[in-house]
């Protein structure tokens, strides 16, 4: 995983109140993790650690631009993102069935947010990633579009012929919904 030292905050010598901290995420440091759609970064994440006796309330602020594969043409496209998160460490020996909780012994002296900060900026990614209108690589799309036969009613199908009886009867069970309104 990713070198403690960088992500390993030590709380024990912190005295109470509000502790920030910024780090510059690249592409190091996502290929550490296991999977990841994530071709290069260029991050900056904002720490506010707010220590209390009894919990440490870390918020998160994550903002700049990632390299991920475009799902329109599978060039590479930069995705610029903006966003953050609340996560709270309780000191209990007890366990937290809640994802914006997590138990810290107490007897442990820091925490590792590299998972977190994976967690938070792998979330920030779009569901859709494609280039800006015009940016896709034409050549790409145009070798898509081969693949593609397009029918006289305008429905996409992929490959081989259509059964041309199937379009022609209509089953009359079917029918009877035409005349609904």
């Amino acid at each position: 995983m990713v070198k403690k030292s960088e992500f390993y905050i030590q709380f024990t010598g912190l005295p109470d109140g509000i502790h920030n901290y910024q780090y510059k995420v690249d592409n190091t440091f996502f290929t550490e993790f296991n999977y990841s759609d994530i071709e290069d970064a260029d991050l900056i994440v904002d720490l506010a650690l707010e220590k209390k006796p009894n919990m440490l309330i870390a918020n998160f602020s994550i903002k700049g631009v990632f390299t991920v594969m475009c799902d329109r043409c599978t060039d590479s496209c930069q995705v610029k993102v903006k966003g953050g998160d609340e996560i709270i460490y309780k000191f209990t020996e007890e366990d937290i069935d809640d994802e914006k909780i997590s138990a810290v012994l107490p007897n442990e002296i820091g925490i590792d947010i590299s998972m977190p900060i994976f967690e938070i900026s792998s979330l920030l990614l779009p569901s859709k990633r494609t280039h800006k209108k015009g940016g896709c690589n034409e050549e790409m799309l145009n070798a898509i579009d081969n693949y593609l036969i397009v029918e006289s009613t305008g429905n996409k199908s992929v490959g081989g012929d259509e059964d041309e009886e199937s379009n022609d009867e209509i089953d009359p069970r079917w029918s009877a919904l035409k005349n609904l309104k």
